[in-house]
């Protein structure tokens, strides 16, 4: 497999009581502290493990509609960044002569995008919609289980490498490991065909 497979991807996920902010309405995540409403307490110190590290444990999604749906998608709720990546962003994504052409030629053609066809979205970009994710945190790795496609993803945090070459997946080959309270996460091994948001930004690049 050539380098253009390998992508490294940082997710930095900051240990809040956020974790359980989004639970299934009818089975609560047990453990959940509360307000004296009955709320769940988002100021409530962050949850466990046995050794002391922040326990993302949980179903995690969303209970508001933001933009730039609003109440005109229904029961949709994504974010901006599912539409464009860059929604946020002052400046516009990088790219190079080749990967602009691509991408000009996606937002023409939606038909390319593998979300169309009820493909896996891939571990970024499913970060970014409607679907509600479960993360189980165990000892040596956190695995997160999606609704979208019934879908996996397991990221390794017992201090193995990498794989030398990485068979190439939807939501590639993942190790984390602990900044203080901070799970960093490192992913390679994509596959080339992978869109990043609707407007067909792509996930692909040399090693790094």
């Amino acid at each position: 497999m050539g380098p253009s497979f390998l992508y490294a991807v940082t997710i930095v996920l900051t240990a809040t009581p956020a974790a359980l902010f989004a639970q299934w309405l009818d089975y609560p995540t047990p453990g959940v502290p509360h307000t004296p409403d009955g709320k769940p307490n988002l100021a409530a110190p962050a949850p466990r493990t046995a050794d002391g590290k922040p326990d993302f444990s949980g179903m995690w999604g969303w209970v508001t509609i933001g933009p730039p749906c609003d109440a005109k998608c229904g029961d949709t709720q994504i974010f901006r960044e599912f539409i464009n990546l860059a929604a946020t962003l002052k400046d516009p994504v990088p790219c190079q002569p080749w990967a602009a052409e691509a991408v000009k030629k996606r937002r023409v053609e939606q038909g390319l995008d593998p979300n169309v066809h009820c493909m896996p979205r891939g571990a970024p970009r499913i970060w970014t919609d409607d679907y509600y994710k479960r993360i189980f945190e165990v000892p040596g790795r956190v695995i997160v289980l999606t609704e979208r496609n019934i879908q996996y993803r397991q990221i390794f945090t017992d201090g193995r490498p990498f794989p030398a070459d990485p068979n190439p997946t939807w939501n590639g080959y993942s190790v984390g490991h602990w900044d203080g309270d901070t799970l960093v996460v490192e992913t390679i091994g994509f596959r080339d065909d992978l869109w990043l948001d609707t407007s067909g930004i792509l996930l692909r690049s040399k090693a790094k």
